[in-house]
């Protein structure tokens, strides 16, 4: 199947580069459909169709029936509702870009809603990967390759329960190889999908503490003669405007180190799977990637902290941002990077060390027995369902979160109104 991880981190890096170069304009003319926005949904768009086409093509086959037989019986209508949760991720994510772009057209608070259309964009990203990841972790276990239409010789022969096994539990070291390297495909995805994950947070970052500075501006020059209330709302405005850059400087440092180790996973495993053999040794490539996955639990944590503490001590300055929402949204999307899937990994460890007893009441609860006791195959395939709905919850928050109609898009740096400055002098 078509490596989208690989795929989608360079076009990512491609629109990176074109996004700096042109922006929205080239020469001054605007750009219709080669903006990198438009280009982004282009290639998304193409990753769903073709994940979307693979995963139906193989459900509708035997072998993708003895995968659901094999499974927990919730677990396929949970598989089988993923094509419709992924459409309505892209398309909602779509239109609601859209109306940004129009606004960045009208020269109306261009870096702001720049800024803001790819924060909107992170579902459809998120999504794209864990549809891909869904459909590539179903080939595996069901020992299918829907590209050739033919089972794969790796997996001739060997069950599809097999598959769930432990790698180091197999005697066959051809479908060990084979599963390994799917598994690791799957994980490549979602490492894309956190690397834009902590590009949109850093958009995020730098959003807030610019409107974050427009109010505290706005408030340090209000009329003092409003009342003692007033008075001292403007004496705190003025002090935490000498702060502001000690407050920002803080606020970066943990999401600057969630983007560097999200980049830093992402490229090496791609670079490890493409350039190299991987298949000599799985266990160093397993070692290697798991040091990436605590470093990026530890600063998701951070990033996910440096944000609460801004919204919580900041909450009332910040004017016509409604920060709320902008935050919640934020929060949930970032949990999809390491926070679950850690969980579902500390949960399954302490469940391995508690007494017998402890755990046969634990495999008499319904759901968490599964939980508890799924191979990497059955993880995969529930936890990418289950992020492509939460990309629907995600993106249905965003069209309340983020309207592009909101006053604050309409506020320079300087708190001035209409903002005219170059979009690439703050890029």
């Amino acid at each position: 199947m078509l490596d989208a991880g690989l795929v989608l981190y360079l076009g990512l890096v491609v629109l990176f580069v074109w996004r700096f170069l042109s922006g929205w304009r080239l020469c001054g003319a605007w750009m219709e459909y080669a903006n990198y926005c438009m280009l982004l949904y282009m290639l998304l768009l193409v990753l769903n169709v073709y994940a979307i086409y693979s995963f139906v093509m193989l459900a509708m086959r035997p072998e993708g029936e003895r995968v659901f037989q094999a499974l927990p019986p919730w677990m396929k209508p949970l598989m089988l509702g993923t094509p419709m949760a992924a459409g309505v991720t892209y398309f909602m994510a779509f239109i609601q870009t859209g109306q940004h772009v129009n606004e960045i057209r009208r020269g109306a608070g261009t870096l702001k809603h720049d800024r803001a259309v790819q924060i909107i964009a992170l579902p459809a990203v998120f999504g794209c990967m864990a549809m891909n990841a869904l459909t590539k972790m179903f080939e595996s276990a069901a020992q299918y390759n829907i590209e050739d239409q033919t089972v794969s010789l790796a997996y001739r022969g060997v069950s599809a329960l097999a598959v769930y096994a432990s790698p180091n539990s197999m005697t066959n070291s051809t479908v060990s190889n084979a599963s390994q390297f799917y598994l690791a495909q799957v994980e490549t995805c979602f490492q894309v999908g956190d690397l834009y994950e902590a590009w949109a947070l850093y958009q995020f970052c730098k959003l807030t503490l610019e409107v974050l500075k427009n109010c505290l501006e706005k408030t340090a020059k209000e009329d003092r003669k409003s009342g003692p209330d007033s008075e001292r709302k403007i004496r705190e405005a003025s002090g935490l405007l000498v702060a502001h850059k000690s407050l920002a400087d803080i606020a970066y440092t943990g999401v600057i180190m969630f983007l560097v180790v999200c980049c830093a996973e992402a490229s090496w495993s791609l670079y490890l799977l493409t350039f190299t053999n991987p298949e000599a040794n799985w266990l160093d490539y397993n070692t290697q990637m798991g040091k990436f996955q605590a470093a990026g639990l530890v600063t998701s944590m951070a990033a996910i902290y440096n944000l609460n503490t801004v919204e919580m001590e900041f909450h009332d300055y910040f004017e016509s941002f409604t920060p709320l929402l902008k935050f919640l949204t934020v929060k949930l999307l970032l949990s999809l990077a390491y926070f679950q899937k850690g969980c579902v990994y500390v949960l399954q460890t302490v469940n391995r060390s508690l007494p017998g007893l402890l755990q046969n009441v634990i495999n008499a609860v319904p759901f968490v027995k599964e939980l508890v006791s799924m191979g990497d195959t059955e993880f995969y395939l529930f936890y990418s369902s289950l992020i492509l709905y939460e990309c629907v919850l995600g993106v249905f928050f965003h069209w309340f979160a983020w309207p592009s109609d909101e006053t604050f898009y309409g506020f320079d740096v300087q708190g001035t109104e209409a903002e005219t400055t170059p979009l690439l002098d703050k890029a």
